[in-house]
């Protein structure tokens, strides 16, 4: 999957914006209704030639623009842009209060033009005053697994070079032969002289790489090659995070099920049946007048009252044994049998 940046929300018309706007203020969604007036302002300026119309601007920049076409409303384009962002990106909650300003500053929705086409070129092809901004390079240049391929190689390199040579042993200093100096201290004829010396040295000197096996060294590559590959098949593994769409919307039931889940793996049937049960006399005890410390006998003998079933009946469905799934089964229909009567008198 490749990471790609979502394509802008399109704007409708203005008075779509502000017809939505109110629809939300309404229902005192303000976070919402916030959002969109000020998109009805941004529109309604765009549509009556106010502003230019240039998708990449920010409410910032686009209450500057407007201001400075319209000084008289600078003051209140300004506020407006900062309560767009502080609620849309800062996560601050709306309140009417901040509706009400916008929707103070909010005059040219109403009457706005029909929109014009979207002006393709963009504030991301052009910077101020013309000039073309820099070169974008593709996706695959700004992904930041290529250049962590690049450096793992690069630093593998380093080692495989410049380790054998730092590890080399010098060889020690040749003291000089007295026998090739005359009395003076010149070389005698035939003898190389001492920069002649050290040259050949210099010459016969080899590093500790080069005491390596060719085994070794054809061992290290292989070793290099399989390097690089784990790094491309582990980066490709860990790509990046894909955030989840929201809101997610989970099932009503979903904690429910899941205890129900636990419950069956752990076969404590009789725990099961005392969280049933609990909950259940937690319910109906108060429309008996009775609590769950009134003592067993009383509570079968209204629960029986109530219901028409049999004492025997109601003492094994709240209180009798679980010894496998069916008689859980059986209690579980029970209770909301019981519960149900009891309810609907």
């Amino acid at each position: 999957m490749t990471d790609r940046t979502p394509e802008p929300e399109p704007l409708g018309p203005a008075i779509a914006h502000r017809d939505a706007a109110e629809q939300a203020a309404a229902n005192a969604d303000y976070n919402s209704a916030v959002r969109e007036r000020f998109r009805a302002v941004v529109r309604g300026l765009e549509q009556g030639g106010v502003v230019e119309l240039r998708r990449s601007r920010t409410a910032d920049e686009t209450a500057a623009a407007a201001a400075e076409q319209l000084p008289d409303e600078a003051v209140g384009l300004t506020a407006s842009a900062v309560v767009f962002d502080e609620v849309v990106y800062g996560g601050k909650q709306a309140s009417d209060y901040d509706y009400a300003l916008i929707a103070k500053v909010d005059r040219f929705s109403p009457n706005a033009p029909p929109p014009a086409d979207v002006v393709a070129d963009t504030a991301t092809d052009r910077e101020p005053g013309g000039r073309r901004r820099r070169f974008d390079p593709p996706d695959f240049l700004k992904s930041p697994k290529l250049w962590t391929v690049v450096a793992i190689i690069a630093v593998l390199l380093l080692v495989l070079l410049v380790l054998p040579r730092s590890c080399s042993v010098p060889e020690p200093a040749t003291p000089p032969d007295k026998s090739q100096h005359d009395n003076s201290g010149n070389p005698r004829s035939g003898y190389p002289s001492d920069g002649d010396d050290k040259s050949s040295d210099r010459e016969d000197q080899d590093t500790l790489f080069d005491h390596v096996p060719a085994a070794v060294k054809y061992g290290g590559l292989q070793l290099l090659v399989a390097a690089v590959l784990l790094a491309l098949w582990r980066a490709r593994r860990r790509g990046a995070l894909v955030p989840p769409e929201l809101p997610v919307e989970a099932p009503a039931t979903e904690l429910t099920n899941a205890h129900a889940r636990l419950y069956r793996r752990s076969r404590d049937r009789e725990h099961v049946a005392s969280v049933l049960r609990t909950s259940t006399l937690r319910r109906l005890l108060p429309r008996l007048g009775l609590t769950l410390d009134s003592p067993g006998d009383q509570i079968v003998k209204a629960v029986a009252a109530q219901t028409g079933h049999t004492p025997d009946h109601v003492s094994f469905v709240l209180y009798g044994s679980v010894d496998d799934d069916e008689r859980l089964i059986a209690i579980a229909d029970g209770l909301d049998s019981i519960e149900g009567e009891i309810r609907a008198r």
